[in-house]
């Protein structure tokens, strides 16, 4: 198997062409393998390694960030199944603005931030406000089963 994901992983860097394919399906959400590539080079951006030189390890970074992604895939399943939790469209929307601003204070103006990213402030907003809302979903969830725990050494 290793050796077929290296195949084709050289086989995706080494052309132009973009290629997509499902890798995993979690309840209603589908995981592509431009989303779990994506996360492989940021981990391995973060880390200072470039996968042309280290492809074992680009490897191991990729199937990490696969099983992360299912991992969460599967923690929002069962959290959008709580109807406990409730998570306001105000909140995600107060969530995402500061997110973005936090990133546009690091690149220096609005301009630079869409410039970096490659798309104008809307379309990320558009791109990324039901990722915020996941993401605040699956934090509320953990929360309620870890609310009233008590942590003591024994």
């Amino acid at each position: 198997m290793h050796f077929l994901f290296l195949f084709l992983f050289l086989d995706i860097c080494g052309s132009q062409t973009k290629v997509d394919g499902l890798v995993a399906v979690v309840g209603n959400n589908i995981v592509l393998h431009s989303d779990v590539l994506q996360q492989a080079q940021l981990l391995a951006a973060t880390q200072k390694i470039d996968p042309a030189q280290r492809p074992y390890l680009f490897e191991k970074m990729y199937v990490e960030s696969l099983e992360n992604i299912i991992n969460q895939y599967v923690v929002l399943d069962v959290a959008e199944k709580d109807t406990n939790l409730i998570v306001s469209d105000d909140e995600v929307d107060r969530s995402l603005d500061e997110r973005i601003n936090e990133f546009i204070l690091q690149a220096g103006s609005e301009a630079l931030f869409e410039a970096a990213v490659g798309m104008f402030l809307r379309q990320i907003k558009i791109d990324y406000w039901h990722e915020i809302r996941n993401m605040m979903l699956i934090e509320r969830y953990k929360f309620s089963k870890i609310q009233g725990t008590d942590v003591s050494r024994v």
